[in-house]
């Protein structure tokens, strides 16, 4: 360990005596104390490399985008606060039947080479060009997802259904006028264009395959320049001055230094002063917590919405007779059964196995996460009927009321015939950090709550490869922790697990009759909605009253949102670009650590901004 500390070190200094990169703004202080460095260079690790600088390859590693996405920028971008903003097009105008995006693109804006020299201008044709390579079936492109079944003409090119170009529903009508057309309305489709990204089309024709082999064969739109390269050793990344928005780019050098043990080292070096952002594991937090030297800068995490967890009820167990199956099936008909469960979980008892500080700042009581989608000014978890479940107080854990639920649950399913304790089958992946212990804490608590009679809990390690194909998508659990993520910010990103076809409750094959009844209701309210095709307070009260519906039956328990983690930094977390593409747009290096007091604060703004900025 201390030899790759040493080899780490050598490298960062190397690359640290190669430039300083001062302001250029003149700024120097920030709010609630917070002085900015001389030296605008930000220093990094790395353990997760690049498979290719090709924008459109058919790489979708998170080691890929995380290297290129500050080199590219598409039709919209994200602000500090989420909310989408005009990227490289301006607002689009959008024909009556929501099928017809015209966007204008921003004019004199340039491609740039690596050392920064200007070269052709931008123009709708580099989108166009962009399109028609990622529907071609040949090349694979990871981004095909963004144009099968949205962009008109997409999904038969991407099956070779015909291979003629012009029937493609994107189409330059001028040099700075791009006309997308839909297969369908897509409400959340403005937010799909941070995903278009443009191709230098006579360079990129030019390169062909070797297009983005190396920061020399690749030409840069977004906010920086790749100048430095050297797999599995480092990048070196350099401010675009010829970027559109330059004048929020303080940040003007960023140097990364790999290593595969970058998650190990990072916080050693961080408090050498040798990089100026380190995530704080598990392993250690505790540590750094209670130390004298690092307590007080150890910041806590901010929720992740774009991936969310929540205990859920299989309707449809395929599990082993000796679970008893059947039994199962007639308990979770019991409305009473599930409310006991839906109320008697402790989430933050339960939460405290992964993040044992700051608990509840990534509990959640709706399965779309708050600041996910915004209509009108108003956040979608505030509006009518959800916000009362949004407020429910402890997360909606009432031990009182899940012990009433038990006693009416008991004495139905026992005229019935049931016998108790119900057994209950809740397998886990051994591989993801916690969550062996977290299930424990639920089966103990909620064994102590409803006593012996009630659960016979088994808990058991799931296979630690293929446990998604191998357990959960088969269905070979009775109860258990379940998630998915999103991508697009509209409340029907968050139905995937309930509607039909899923393979994460089976709620939409429910044996029981009762449980039917309730999701073909669902089913009924989930498609009304859907059938709201306009970007409208109307259709997110649509998808408000089937969210509502599914919890207020405790058809499934909300658990929690993902984790950014614990960080130590010298970069305000609240001044970046908010998502989860590591932008580095609009933020600043500090002199020193952010202080926990100071993350509090600026959070605090944070929050109130974000609230102004929706309105």
């Amino acid at each position: 360990m201390k030899r790759a500390i040493s080899l780490l070190l050598a490298l960062v200094m190397v690359l640290s005596l190669s430039a300083m990169a001062l302001a250029d703004d003149g700024v120097t202080e920030g709010p609630h104390g917070i002085q900015y460095a001389e030296d605008q260079t930000l220093h990094l690790v790395y353990s997760t490399e690049a498979e290719t600088l090709h924008p459109y390859s058919g790489s979708n590693g998170a080691g890929t985008w995380q290297a290129i996405s500050n080199l590219c920028e598409g039709l919209t971008s994200v602000d500090q606060y989420g909310n989408f903003i005009p990227g490289l097009a301006e607002d689009p105008e959008i024909s009556d039947d929501g099928l017809v995006y015209t966007y204008h693109i921003r004019e004199g804006v340039h491609w740039v080479d690596w050392e920064g020299n200007e070269m052709d201008e931008l123009t709708a044709q580099d989108f166009v060009t962009a399109a028609q390579y990622v529907c071609d079936p040949a090349n694979a492109s990871g981004a095909a997802s963004y144009y099968q079944d949205i962009v008109a003409g997409a999904t038969e090119l991407l099956s070779s259904q015909t291979t003629d170009f012009s029937t493609l529903g994107v189409k330059a009508i001028d040099d700075h006028t791009l006309e997308i057309t839909l297969a369908k309305p897509v409400p959340y489709f403005y937010g799909y264009g941070g995903h278009i990204i443009p191709v230098p089309t006579s360079y990129f024709t030019e390169l062909g395959s070797s297009y983005g082999m190396d920061p020399e064969s690749l030409w840069y739109i977004g906010p920086y320049r790749l100048v430095e390269f050297e797999p599995q050793m480092s990048r070196v990344y350099e401010k675009n001055e010829s970027y559109w928005d330059a004048d929020n780019v303080h940040i003007q050098r960023v140097e990364m230094t790999y290593n595969a043990e970058a998650d190990a080292l990072a916080p050693e070096l961080f408090k050498r002063g040798d990089i100026d952002e380190a995530t704080i594991t598990a392993a250690i937090v505790s540590e750094w917590m209670t130390a004298d030297d690092t307590k007080d800068i150890t910041l806590p995490p901010q929720p992740d919405p774009t991936y969310t967890y929540y205990y859920g009820f299989n309707y449809v167990p395929n599990i082993d007779e000796k679970y008893d199956p059947d039994t199962w099936i007639k308990a979770i008909d019991n409305e009473n059964f599930r409310q006991s469960l839906y109320w008697g979980i402790d989430r933050i008892k339960a939460g405290k196995a992964v993040m044992p500080f700051n608990t509840e700042n990534f509990l959640i009581t709706t399965i779309t996460p708050v600041s996910w989608c915004s209509i009108d000014g108003t956040d979608y978890t505030e509006m009518e009927p959800i916000a009362e479940i949004t407020h429910r107080e402890n997360f909606s854990f009432d031990a009182d009321k899940a012990l009433e639920y038990k006693e009416k649950a008991v004495e139905e399913l026992t005229a019935e015939g049931v016998t108790f304790p119900i057994k209950v089958y809740m397998p886990y992946n051994p591989t993801v950090t916690g969550w062996d212990q977290e299930i424990l804490i639920v089966k103990q608590q909620l064994e102590e709550l409803f006593g012996p009679d009630y659960l016979d809990i088994t808990i058991e390690a799931g296979p630690s490869t293929g446990f998604l194909a191998d357990v959960r998508r088969p269905g070979k659990f009775s109860f258990m922790k379940l998630n998915n993520g999103a991508s697009d910010y509209d409340p029907q990103a968050w139905t995937v697990a309930f509607s039909e076809d899923n393979n994460w409750t089976f709620l939409d094959k429910a044996v029981g009759p009762n449980v039917q009844a309730l999701a073909q209701e669902y089913l009924k309210l989930l498609n009304e909605a859907k059938s709201i095709t306009s970007l409208s307070t109307e259709r997110y009260e649509a998808f408000a009253k089937a969210e509502t519906f599914l919890l207020e039956h405790a058809l499934v328990i909300p658990f929690s949102s993902d984790t950014t983690g614990y960080t130590a930094t010298k970069v305000n977390p609240f001044e970046k670009m908010h998502n989860s593409d590591g932008g580095w747009k609009y933020a600043r290096v500090m002199a020193e650590p952010m202080t926990v007091e100071q993350y509090n604060a600026c959070y605090a703004d944070w929050l109130i901004a974000r609230a102004e900025s929706i309105k």
